[in-house]
């Protein structure tokens, strides 16, 4: 060891931690400290500089164990300067003798570092050879003194989260189950052990593995829990006895110590780690529950609420089956002790109560909280838990008890958890209902529920007008949300579903009696107008939902041919047809707030249960069907005027409830078409009904011409015409005045009239806007009727929109052709224009979309109409779009696919150098996404097999311009993020506005990006279709009988008549992969993260398909099987006629692992690793299935011919040779030996998650993985516990922490344990 490096590293730590270094000077530093951690000495000088006896600074001796933990993490396994299970029990010792000579003195991010190392070396050498004796270790710790008490639980605590709540340390994933079995022998009695492991178990002297052999199988050892000699208590009940005396001799004390409050913290928060997986007879037989229940007696916040938090968890655990199943619920809701100290602390959290109990409010609110959740939880997880049909809980009145008292909370954060119980649980739970203890608090509880649903939308109300103060929020609840409207959004979400579910449990439980006792209490609310809002509007809620419930309730007895369960719907029909009645008759009050009117026309849709046809037709006094003509009446009220914002909302939200009803009970409307067919022609015919609102009225049509199921084809047609007619005409008129050139189209829009306007500051083109309009308005209503009408899988309407695809498919292209050549200036600059604006940026239109600077000359009658263009414009393009990728649904749209396909490339490529990133966007997102989702996949096509209708079309129709794509997307997308990339390297300025402009171009080029993804997913979600993944080839290769592969029930989420075309044309395929590859160049974590996952499903079948023709099959039964799978590809693909190695084999080894790769080395990409991880390694994995795991013997091929390879040896051996030398090649640092090893490894390890770890073990000096991302991890998996700082510790200005952020930051200070404000004054 070199004393003039220690001497450095001081100094470069000085420099690193002063606010007064400049930049260069703390690169320069860092890279010192840097060198010293890569040195084959790290290990030396990390315990050289941690060593207390040399009298270094606290930061120093810091830095020292920085680099004995960056050793442990990335030697461990290694060949090269590698540590094993000896060399780290060598460390262990080090470790050990530093931890037991600690002091006062020792800043806690020292002691916490030291924690840390040590589990590192626990996770990788516990258990091993040279260390059987951790419990010895640590009960010298725990026994020495009341530090050493904190230090052995911060151990098992820290131990405990890497290995059950942070998913960091990939040794971890390897040795899980090996360390698990050791924590369970550590931690509990041997009593227990012996009793849940009666021959499961090991005393850790015991070093042999016994193995078991069986049927033809390989050895497996068996895995047993480990006890160490001499600690047959168990660290658990050494825990649970240590909380009881910290408890029992706190009891009566007004006041904790810090010093005894940091105690009970340590032990609390280090059992709170294991309870949640211990196994549940040790939490009885130490008993642990109860234990921490009278820790929530102590008069501490902070005990109480890390008490509660561990009941919380404790009540979380799903036991769905075994003897212990109920254990938890009769331990908390039945046992005295737990539930009258649960019962006691949530009494001394009431508002009433609090001051007298808590020194903050607000804790006691967290701590009501946490006491209301455990209460829920054990009535959902466990006392009404699904398949349980009778009650396991004997005596439950005082549970109730405490379910109806917190249900009557007045803080919603707390009585939310029970109201949900009540509605999800116990009101849906038949033998828990029928308990009289139960049934005795329904009334009340409905009662209540009712009035705080009142009581709630005041408060909504009150909160929307922006006066906090008045709606009776609790101080400390309202402080918790960031502001009121999130606090307002709470309370109309999550806390009005839960009180709506009591309504609809106790509508369901009584139906008749239900609707017959709300009926009373809501009548005076519909009778009168001057009701204030919210009482209004929660009783339109209620209705709502009373008449869901009995729909649910209807439908299941119909399903179960429940006569009694009719009958009580029956009943309920008289009372809900008078509160039918009045809900329409009410008349919402005039002003300028819509809510009631809106809210009354979404509640309307909820009669239509009470509407069937068979209602209608077998009501004796014309109840359903006044009430249906009434509905509808309110309904077309709404329309007549439309003139202004307030109206349109309300017009819209009636025609939506038209919509509801025609899709829920079409065939009722036919009985009234007639009136119903003249209602809607006043209002089309009405001119004061905007044309958005028309467009609606034709979608409320439609949709019921498309679902009802009386009318035949013939019929729907005639139906249908009169309302489809018109808005082809009208689109075949404007198609021929406007469309025919990019110059008439130009004209049409009203452009060169506009530039008259500019450059004499004259007066607009108003017959220009009407066309505009009228173009766009035809537009909108055609895209909304093929929503409606012509979805993703097969409608009514289908075959006759099959009869206009021509007359709207021509129109809507040449339209795209003319949008796009606008901005191509080589079709407009040459016009005689007169203004500026028109010829340098066609006012605007032809700008990127993405400079935040005004496009137009502000003010005026000609900047105005220049922005209704550019807006016209866009609704043109997006509607045009959309309508193009509805009618790709459409079959008879490529009945001549030569012509559609040169229209549909020439509408993508004429102009694409100029078209922006939002034009792509959009075009791959609504046009080309529905196409290759839809070409040759329309309803009634054989998916089994491939339909050669479908195929045949894909192959008429995509290779025109699906290649073409490939290489544009490919080349502006790397364009564009190597443009980005070097703006961002650039220094950036002060200007708000320039900021603007890059955050919304990074923006924009990111949404292209993941629009491109989501295409290639497409491609690839449609090659996965015809090829399993590789467990069930595997599967289908160790069957000794052929196996047919069934892709009939498959998920649709690929296109199967593209995938089989992508198989059987090898440049396509080839073209496909390439792209996906080259799109992980694109440092998006959402879009290589998609693309990514799935080239981790596919690759590992690729490579057993690909290696399938290197053997030779030992049975007939096999050679069909793997004929099967290799028949789905192209030949050429599989197999090399030079007897090489085939392109799919070359492919995988070399362009697909080495792009992997480079994902890997990219710190933009960290997200995306564990997926490229496990694809890599599944690729190792698999590539041994032939040989490796096969029940028979399949031999490998080295005749000559077109069916051989010209690989020596195991072809599978060869294929991961060939990944490594690619995988290798890409990464640097990675020692090739222990590379090798762990592809060994892999080989033989089932597990996917061992598999992956194993790998990133082996990769750990390669990975692109930031301290700080380790850090974030940790922050994220379980949230931050405030900070309470004990007797000898003081705040510190956070400003001094903030010093070295941004550029200047060191990668020292992402530290997990570290505090730099520790450290200062």
């Amino acid at each position: 060891m070199d004393s003039a490096v220690v001497q450095r590293v001081i100094q470069a730590l000085d420099l690193v931690y002063s606010s007064d270094t400049s930049v260069e000077q703390r690169r320069e530093a860092e890279a010192v400290c840097q060198q010293v951690r890569n040195d084959p000495e790290a290990l030396a000088y990390g315990f050289y500089l941690a060593n207390p006896g040399n009298q270094y600074p606290a930061m120093v001796r810091h830095f020292g164990l920085q680099v004995v933990e960056h050793a442990i993490r990335h030697r461990w396994g290694g060949t090269n300067n590698g540590l094993d299970a000896q060399g780290c029990v060598a460390i262990r010792d080090k470790v050990l003798e530093l931890i037991f000579n600690l002091t006062r003195e020792d800043k806690p991010y020292i002691r916490e570092k030291l924690v840390s190392i040590l589990v590192m070396l626990i996770v990788r050498a516990w258990l091993s050879a040279g260390w059987t004796n951790l419990s010895e270790q640590l009960m010298r710790l725990y026994s020495q003194s009341a530090e050493g008490r904190e230090m052995a639980l911060s151990v098992w605590r820290t131990l405990g989260e890497e290995m059950f709540v942070y998913d960091r340390d990939p040794v971890v994933t390897i040795r899980k189950s090996h360390l698990t079995n050791g924590i369970v022998g550590a931690l509990l009695p041997k009593s227990v052990v012996v009793e849940l492991y009666p021959s499961g178990y090991r005393l850790s002297s015991d070093t042999t593995t016994p193995t078991t052999t069986g049927g033809g199988k390989k050895s497996k050892a068996v895995s047993l829990v480990v006890l160490e000699p001499g600690n047959e208590e168990g660290w658990l009940l050494r825990w649970a006895q240590y909380a009881s005396e910290l408890t029992a001799s706190s009891a009566g004390m007004k006041e904790l110590g810090d010093a005894r409050e940091t105690q009970l913290v340590a032990v609390i928060d280090t059992i709170a780690v294991y309870v949640e997986w211990v196994p549940i007879r040790a939490l009885v037989s130490t008993q642990l529950i109860p234990r921490l229940a009278a820790a929530l007696l102590v008069r501490s916040d902070v005990v109480r609420r890390r008490a509660s938090e561990a009941l919380e968890t404790i009540s979380r655990r799903n036991i769905a089956s075994g003897e212990d199943r109920d254990t938890v619920l009769l331990q908390m809701a039945q046992q005295p002790e737990a539930l009258s100290a649960i019962a006691q602390a949530y009494g001394t959290t009431l508002p009433n109560a609090v001051h007298n109990f808590w020194d903050d409010s607000s804790e006691a609110l967290v701590v009501a909280r946490s006491l209301a959740m455990v209460c829920a939880n054990l009535v959902i997880m466990h006392w009404t838990r699904k398949k349980l049909d009778t009650n396991v809980l004997p005596q439950p009145e005082q549970f109730v008890e405490l379910l109806v008292a917190m249900s009557r909370d007045t803080r919603y954060t707390v009585a939310a958890p029970v109201w949900g119980c009540w509605g999800t649980g116990i009101l849906k739970h038949a033998a828990v209902a029928r308990v009289p203890q139960v049934a005795s608090a329904f009334g009340a509880l409905t009662e209540h529920a009712t009035q705080a649903l009142f009581g709630l939308c005041r408060a909504a109300h009150v909160l929307h007008q922006g006066n906090h103060g008045s709606a009776g929020v609790d101080e400390d609840e309202a402080a918790e949300f960031e502001s009121v409207g999130e606090l307002r959004g709470f309370l109309t979400g999550d806390v009005r579903g839960r009180l709506l579910g009591i309504v609809r449990g106790m509508c369901q439980i009584d139906p008749a009696g239900f609707v017959g006792w709300i009926l009373p209490s809501l009548a005076p609310v519909f009778g009168s107008s001057d009701q204030p809002m919210a009482v209004v509007e929660a009783a339109f809620m209620i209705v709502d939902t009373v008449l869901a419930a009995l729909d649910e309730f209807e439908q299941h007895a119909l399903e179960e041919s429940d006569s009694v369960r009719m009958a009580q719907v029956q009943e309920a029909r008289a009372p809900c047809y008078e509160l039918g009645r009045l809900v329409v008759q009410f008349a919402c009050p005039q002003g300028d707030d819509v809510q009631l009117a809106t809210r009354q026309l979404s509640t309307l849709p909820s009669f239509a249960f009470l509407l069937r046809p068979n209602s209608i037709n077998n009501s004796t006094d014309g109840a359903p069907r006044d009430l249906l003509m009434a509905v509808l009446q309110k309904c077309a009220s709404c329309l007549h005027s439309s003139s202004n914002d307030l109206a349109l909302v309300v017009a819209r939200r009636a025609t939506a409830a038209l919509v509801r009803i025609a899709s829920t009970i079409p065939d009722s409307l036919m009985l009234v078409y007639t009136d119903l067919s003249q209602l809607v022609q006043e209002r089309i015919a009405d001119p004061a009904v905007s044309q958005s609102v028309k467009s609606y009225l034709r979608e409320f049509q439609l949709a019921l011409i498309a679902g009802a199921t009386t009318c035949s084809l013939p019929e729907r047609k005639a139906l249908a015409q009169p309302v489809i007619q018109p808005m082809v005409q009208a689109l075949k008129t404007l198609s021929s005045l406007s469309l025919q050139s990019p110059t008439a189209f130009i004209e049409f829009l009203g452009l060169p009239h506009l530039d008259q306007a500019f450059a004499s500051n004259g007066s607009v083109d108003e017959e220009a806007r009407a066309r505009r309009g009228q173009l766009s308005a035809t537009l909108s209503t055609l895209y909304i009727c093929l929503n409606r009408t012509l979805g993703n899988s097969d409608t009514g309407l289908a075959a006759v929109w099959s009869d206009y695809v021509d007359d709207l498919a021509q129109p809507i292209l040449l339209l795209i052709r003319c949008i796009h050549a606008l901005w191509n200036s080589a079709h407009w600059q040459h016009l005689p224009w007169q203004s500026a604006q028109a010829h340098d940026r066609l006012f605007g239109i032809a700008a990127d979309g993405i400079s935040t600077d005004d496009t137009t000359v502000a003010g005026g009658p000609a900047a105005k109409e220049a922005r209704d263009v550019q807006n016209s414009l866009a609704v043109l393009r997006g509607h045009a779009y959309r309508c193009l990728g509805k009618l790709v649904h459409l079959p008879e749209l490529f009945s001549g696919s030569d012509d559609m396909a040169n229209n549909f490339t020439g509408c993508l490529f004429a102009d694409a150098p100029s078209l922006t990133a939002r034009h792509w966007r959009l075009l791959l997102v609504e046009v080309m996404r529905p196409v290759l989702r839809t070409v040759g996949n329309w309803p009634g096509q054989d998916m089994s097999s491939g339909s050669r209708r479908g195929v045949d079309a894909v192959a008429a129709f995509i290779p025109a311009w699906l290649g073409p794509l490939f290489a544009f997307c490919t080349e502006q997308l790397g364009a564009e993020w190597q443009a980005l990339a070097q703006r961002n390297s650039q220094p950036t300025t002060n200007s708000e506005r320039d900021v603007g402009t890059e955050i919304t171009r990074d923006a924009v080029i990111r949404d292209w990006t993941r629009a491109w993804s989501q295409l290639l997913a497409e491609l690839l979600s449609s090659i996965v279709y015809w090829i399993p993944d590789a467990t069930q080839i595997e599967h289908d290769l160790m069957s000794s009988a052929r196996v047919a592969i069934d892709v009939a029930n498959k998920p649709n989420t690929g296109n199967p008549a593209l995938g089989s075309w992508l198989l059987h044309t090898p440049d396509m395929f080839a073209a496909t992969l390439t792209a996906c590859l080259s799109a992980l160049r694109f440092s998006d974590t959402q879009a290589v993260n998609r693309t990514v996952m799935l080239l981790a499903s596919l690759t590992p079948s690729l490579a057993l398909i690909a290696l399938m023709p290197m053997y030779e099959p030992p049975s007939p039964a096999l050679v069909s099987t793997a004929t099967s799978y290799t028949s789905r590809l192209d030949s050429s693909l599989t197999v090399s006629s030079n007897g090489t190695c085939s392109s799919i084999f070359a492919w995988l080894v070399s362009d697909c692992v080495s792009a992997l790769a480079a994902v890997l080395r990219d710190p933009l990409l960290i997200d995306v690793q564990d997926h490229v991880l496990l694809g890599v390694a599944d690729l190792v994995y698999f590539s041994a299935s032939i040989v490796e795991r096969m029940p028979v013997n399949w031999s490998f091929r080295h005749s000559s011919g077109a069916n051989t390879s010209n690989v020596a040896g195991d072809p599978g051996l060869a294929f991961r040779h060939a990944v490594l030398s690619s995988l290798l090649a890409s990464l640097d640092n990675v020692d090739r030996v222990s590379a090798e090893n762990t592809f060994a490894l892999i080989v033989g390890e089932s597990e996917s998650k061992r598999r992956r770890a194993l790998l990133r073990v082996a990769l750990q000096p390669a990975l692109a993985v930031e301290k700080s991302k380790l850090f974030d991890d940790k922050t994220q998996a379980k949230p931050a516990k405030p900070k309470h700082l004990s007797a000898n510790e003081h705040d510190v200005d956070g400003s001094w922490s903030n010093k070295l952020a941004g550029h200047n930051a060191s990668v020292l200070d992402n530290d997990e344990h570290f505090d730099l404000s520790s450290l200062l004054p």
